[in-house]
């Protein structure tokens, strides 16, 4: 009984599969039944008039005890609008689990074979803070830094003494300046007026401090690229940097030896590539299917907006006889009228 009124009342149900059996019919009692009750009671207390906290929460946790019975529910297929959100929630939740589960791994591992006592807690965040530092000065190019390599590369090819330097600094100190009291402080932008003439400005004080004969196109481009260059390598942390600061951190802080380095990266690499193995056929399937459980909610409208009904009586209160013959019967009188 319980069986067919569960397919009468939910369409959703599926009605047959290979085997001939109905959804409901190969389900556990428990899951039809509790899909059953769960809607009963949620219709039960939707209907009132009046709601406090109480009838409240007890109407989300009917709605979340019927979402949990999904299992006696045929799977829905996306429309583009909810696979574009799926793809954009499992690309962001996947990246960021995916570095959680890594993680858990490494330490795991870090005190299995490093031994508990030296990868504690005290240790792993002084590790952790040093690391950090170390990044972050290496990958720190200061005021000073920029401008010692600017003097290095004007000296190498544009063949400029400190007295030449010294003189440039002079002179376009004053072209600045001059230019600021013929147009104030307006239009200050990288592509105003401004800045084209302190350009020229400066590229014309360039030729006559350093001479004309130094500050060809060629030299210019050249200082340019080479400057770029001087600032990326100045600004990047390479892999072997990083894996160097870390193994260094690691004997200092943790006590340990090469030896257990070694041992420690053949062992992390076989427990990665059995991690990468998992996630790729099973890890990242199931996170697919829970966002896009969460996503979805069958692939119908209506149980869609309800699992906001809730929300709604909290922010606008408790429906007036509301029922779906509403809606159904006003498009029935919009359409003859057409």
């Amino acid at each position: 009984m319980i069986r067919t009124l569960a397919v009468n009342c939910a369409p959703i149900l599926v009605c047959s599969k290979d085997d001939g059996k109905t959804a409901a019919e190969t389900a556990s009692d428990v899951m039809v039944m509790g899909a059953v009750q769960a809607s009963c009671e949620f219709s039960l207390l939707f209907s009132q008039q009046h709601h406090v906290d109480l009838s409240l929460n007890t109407l989300d946790d009917a709605l979340n005890r019927f979402h949990q019975k999904k299992g006696i529910f045929r799977e829905q297929k996306l429309s583009k609008s909810a696979k574009t959100k799926v793809d954009d929630l499992l690309a962001k939740e996947s990246y960021l689990l995916r570095k959680q589960k890594i993680h858990k791994i490494r330490a795991a591992m870090e005190a299995l074979v490093y031994r508990a006592e030296m990868v504690s807690t005290t240790k792993c965040r002084q590790f952790q803070v040093r690391l950090n530092r170390a990044r972050q000065v290496a990958t720190n190019w200061s005021d000073a830094d920029p401008q010692r390599a600017i003097e290095r590369l004007e000296h190498e090819i544009h063949q400029v003494t400190p007295a030449e330097r010294k003189l440039f600094d002079t002179l376009f100190l004053n072209h600045e300046q001059q230019l600021l009291q013929e147009v104030g402080t307006e239009a200050t932008g990288p592509r105003s007026i401004f800045a084209i003439n302190l350009a020229l400005r400066k590229a014309s004080t360039e030729e006559e401090a350093y001479g004309a004969a130094n500050m060809t196109a060629d030299m210019r481009l050249q200082f340019e690229n080479r400057l770029s260059d001087a600032e990326a390598e100045a600004t990047t942390w390479s892999l072997a940097d990083s894996e160097r600061v870390t193994n260094q951190l690691e004997r200092e802080i943790y006590g340990i030896t090469s030896n257990e380095q070694m041992r420690f990266k053949k062992e992390f690499s076989l427990h990665f590539i059995e991690f990468d193995a998992w996630w790729e056929t099973i890890g990242i399937q199931v996170l697919r299917k829970t966002i896009e459980q969460c996503v979805i909610h069958f692939g119908y409208p209506k149980m869609h907006l309800v699992s906001h009904i809730s929300e709604s009586i909290r922010r606008m209160g408790s429906g007036d006889n509301f029922t779906t013959d509403i809606s159904e019967r006003l498009h029935m009188a919009n359409m003859k009228q057409a």
